[in-house]
């Protein structure tokens, strides 16, 4: 497999995981006696719901982002795809770097949204190092 098509596949997990938690925070975290799955009280759950609703969305717009920066991969528009999509993967590492420094007990999480975006930059880079020469 080329390593352009390993980069696409990053990202796309990338995309896919962003889906996940807008799914996680916009819609399961929303009701009620989530607060007992997180440990959190029913004061503590009406304050933060707003912010994980919030939060969701801004996964759901990266997510979207990556998707149609990947299919501006399959139409040929490189340079557009490659902005498009290079913002929504940073954007992603960005925010899992925070949430990492920031809640050291939720670095498992930080991974999940760094590694994939990162990966795929790695086999990106990969690639276009290795076509330089041609």
């Amino acid at each position: 497999m080329k390593t352009e098509w390993i980069s696409f596949i990053f990202f796309g997990m990338a995309a896919l995981i962003h889906v996940g938690l807008f799914i996680l925070e916009s819609f399961l975290f929303q009701k009620d006696g989530a607060q007992a799955k997180l440990g959190l009280t029913k004061e503590q759950h009406a304050a933060v719901k707003p912010w994980a609703l919030n939060q969701g969305y801004y996964n759901l717009f990266l997510a979207i982002g990556t998707f149609v920066g990947l299919s501006l991969v399959l139409k040929k528009q490189i340079l557009l795809a490659g902005v498009l999509t290079s913002f929504c993967g940073l954007s992603m590492m960005g925010a899992g770097t925070v949430l990492w420094f920031t809640v050291p007990r939720s670095r498992k999480f930080a991974l999940l949204q760094i590694l994939p975006p990162l990966i795929g930059f790695a086999f990106l880079f990969f690639h276009i190092s290795s076509s330089i020469g041609r």
